[in-house]
């Protein structure tokens, strides 16, 4: 009932703004009326000065004969006469469409264009309809609705989560993770997925949190398929491309054949292998622990040998700055031997060399990791 009387106070506004103008006069003939109303007004106003002689008679004659003639004109330009017929035909077939014809069209609109015959479907009543019944966004408004009242029901965090990363709120997924696992206890299972969700929300790019998170449910599963390859993704990223590597072809060798991942950690393989792998340009990037197996040599030939590395690969990106990969290299590298200010310098150097937003999201979280300051880079 109060959806038609709001569609009727519409139709009446609408009606209205039509017939208002036709109830007026038209401006000329408003001003018509007002110049006579003054040329009378004159008129009698002439007429009582000569009778009190504070005028001439031949004075009064001359105003009163260029009054007379202004006030003719004025009843020439917009003559005081009823409408005519033809006239009042128009305004009143204009009244009578505005009437009958708006109305019409708005309803005919409504019965083709709109549902008349669906019953009100108010929010509580949908929101309280079978699941089978609702649509994902009214599933997860109320899930979010019982979570706001409700927010320590840890397994609804865990209901909601995977529907969040569904659909693609990938901050609200690590959001409610991070409930889940502060409410139901850390297990692998969830450790996992919020490691993921962080990825996602980041860009791609795995936090210090997402590792910590891979780790722990490594900790409580150490066959966990899906930390292994993140961990190995989080070495990639830092440049230790070979660490990662062997890490999935180790991750690789104990899956089933019929592993639904397999297929993807063979492509994070093979394209790390596209990218140089272990070597490029014939310059084998160092890594750390060979920089650490340097220890069991002799002083001298122990820091030629560090040396000699670590010198080839800070050459090679200053002939190919943009290897994201070997600038990781170096940095960790520097910081292994614990060469701080080397580091960020070499730090800064890739920040001004790299221009991809997420190849510098990839060093100053590697940055962020050895604990170098972040506020000495040279940033361009």
């Amino acid at each position: 009932m109060l959806f038609w009387l709001i569609i009727a106070c519409l139709t009446a506004l609408a009606v209205f703004a039509v017939l208002l103008p036709l109830g007026h006069a038209r401006p000329d003939a408003v001003a018509a009326r007002a110049d006579r109303a003054v040329y009378r007004d004159q008129l009698a106003e002439l007429e009582r000065d000569l009778k009190e002689g504070r005028i001439a008679a031949a004075e009064a004659d001359a105003a009163r004969a260029e009054i007379a003639r202004r006030l003719i004109a004025a009843d020439g330009e917009a003559p005081a006469r009823p409408t005519s017929g033809s006239s009042l035909f128009r305004r009143r077939a204009a009244a009578s469409l505005a009437l009958i014809g708006v109305p019409a069209v708005a309803l005919g609109l409504y019965l083709s264009l709109g549902a008349p015959h669906l019953p009100g479907q108010p929010l509580a009543a949908r929101l309280n309809a079978p699941p089978s019944e609702q649509s994902l966004p009214q599933l997860v408004a109320k899930i979010e609705d019982h979570l706001a009242r409700r927010p320590e029901d840890g397994r609804g965090w865990a209901v909601l989560a995977p529907v969040y990363m569904r659909l693609e709120r990938f901050d609200d997924a690590a959001r409610a993770w991070r409930n889940a696992v502060r409410l139901l206890g850390s297990t692998a299972e969830h450790e996992a997925a919020l490691g993921e969700a962080i990825i996602a929300a980041a860009g791609g790019i795995v936090t210090a949190e997402a590792r910590q998170a891979f780790e722990r449910a490594l900790a409580s599963a150490p066959g966990s398929p899906q930390a292994r390859f993140y961990l190995g993704l989080a070495k990639q990223q830092q440049g230790d491309v070979a660490a990662a590597v062997a890490d999935w072809r180790s991750l690789l060798a104990e899956a089933p054949a019929d592993a639904p991942w397999r297929a993807a950690v063979e492509q994070a393989v093979a394209q790390a292998a596209a990218r140089g792998g272990e070597a490029e340009a014939g310059t084998r990037r160092p890594s750390a622990e060979e920089i650490a197996a340097a220890g069991e040599m002799a002083p001298d030939e122990r820091q030629a040998m560090i040396d000699g590395m670590v010198a080839r690969l800070a050459d090679r990106l200053e002939r190919e700055p943009d290897d994201v990969a070997g600038w990781l290299q170096l940095i960790r590298a520097y910081s292994v031997l614990g060469r701080q200010q080397d580091a960020v310098a070499a730090a800064g150097r890739a920040l001004e060399a790299v221009r991809r937003q997420e190849d510098r999201q990839r060093i100053e979280t590697l940055v962020a990791d050895l604990g170098l300051s972040i506020e000495e880079l040279a940033r361009p």
